[in-house]
């Protein structure tokens, strides 16, 4: 009975789970309109990613520049030291703008030259502030 009670119980967690996934596409916009969607709107947009200035990095995720001919937005990307799908490799320090490398979906590397597709959350912690929550880096 224990087990029929366990299983049901299972059962019940993976229905209750799988009704709170979020399924919904992608919007497919432009880089310039990223702090024009709602905050947490799942968005696609196409580009090129750069290493700024100054990497600003919090509990192992990195902020640097995503940027296309309509504007230019920061992107958060999970860091790693070893090469991980959807992941920015951290550059060394200091660091060049060539140092930048990011594994992609598909585990191939991509650098401040490969254009790509970015799938994330657009983030917007304060009304001056905005970025894209990257989750999925592919190339175009």
């Amino acid at each position: 009975m224990k087990s029929m009670v366990g299983l049901l119980f299972l059962l019940g967690l993976m229905v209750m789970l799988t009704a709170c996934a979020d399924d919904t596409p992608p919007v497919a916009i432009t880089v310039g309109e990223v702090c024009q969607q709602e905050p947490g709107t799942k968005v696609v947009v196409d580009g090129f990613l750069s290493l700024p200035s100054f990497l600003i990095c919090e509990q192992g995720q990195c902020r640097i520049n995503f940027q296309s001919e309509t504007g230019n937005v920061l992107v958060e990307l999970v860091t790693s030291d070893e090469p991980r799908n959807n992941r920015l490799m951290m550059p060394p320090d200091p660091y060049t703008e060539d140092d930048l490398q990011v594994i992609m979906a598909d585990g191939a590397a991509a650098d401040r030259t490969t254009p790509v597709k970015i799938t994330g959350l657009v983030k917007r912690p304060s009304e001056n502030v905005c970025y894209l929550d990257g989750h999925s880096v592919e190339r175009q």
